[in-house]
């Protein structure tokens, strides 16, 4: 589904990724951690292509990002905010005419799933931080997309609603689907995972399988973070 062959990408002399390479196959959910500007969002935004790169190649179902594969890949950043003085049911509508992909049924599940009352006629300015964020995940997850890149996806959201969206992530990951997650928050993550990659100043250094950390080596996702970015 997404290959990654020497990667690079600068900004004048600072590396912002350097020489990145791995393999991530078709229904595979992925963690990408790293500390606070070690590259995680670029990746993000370049596999999404809206960054271009200067070296190496980025493959999404064997093609590098262009037109189509943007119309296959949903991605959640911080940068695609939401009109706040849209309501609810107004940023609905707006995905139902501008993504092919988006299932509104499946949307409202979500929502009914994490058992979150927000009145669809509410004007988003008037929700709080972590709805807004639980709304713009409601609408990523809500697309058939064939690849989710979602970047920080429970930032501002208390550890109740945390439990309740990891839940409803794991009911909606399919065999048809890729799911990247960056993320700090890796303890309530850890269950979604196949694989992680650890990534530290624009450099990969570590691309585990989860399953092999918890029974070959005996160590959660969070310790092997800790030792590798000491």
């Amino acid at each position: 589904m997404l290959d990654i062959k020497k990667l690079s990408i600068s900004y004048g002399k600072h590396k912002a990724l350097d020489n990145i390479t791995f393999h991530i196959d078709k229904g595979e959910v992925v963690g990408l951690l790293g500390l606070s500007g070690s590259g995680k969002t670029t990746f993000m935004n370049t596999v999404a292509g809206l960054i271009p790169y200067n070296h190496g190649e980025v493959l999404i179902n064997g093609q590098s990002p262009n037109e189509k594969t943007k119309g296959y890949v949903s991605l959640l950043t911080e940068n695609n905010a939401i009109p706040k003085w849209m309501s609810v049911e107004d940023i609905r509508s707006f995905y139902i005419d501008m993504y092919n992909d988006f299932n509104e049924n499946k949307f409202d599940s979500i929502l009914q799933e994490i058992n979150i009352d927000i009145p669809y006629s509410k004007k988003i300015k008037n929700l709080s931080k972590g709805m807004t964020q639980l709304l713009r995940l409601s609408l990523s997850i809500a697309r058939e997309a064939k690849l989710y890149l979602l970047d920080e996806p429970l930032g501002g959201m208390d550890t109740i609603i945390r439990n309740k969206v990891i839940d409803m992530l794991i009911n909606n990951i399919n065999d048809n689907s890729t799911m990247l997650i960056a993320t700090h928050i890796i303890p309530e993550v850890e269950k979604l995972l196949d694989k992680v990659i650890f990534i530290k100043q624009g450099q990969l250094i570590g691309f585990y399988d989860c399953e092999e950390l918890r029974i070959d080596k005996r160590q959660s996702i969070e310790k092997t973070f800790i030792e590798v970015m000491k």
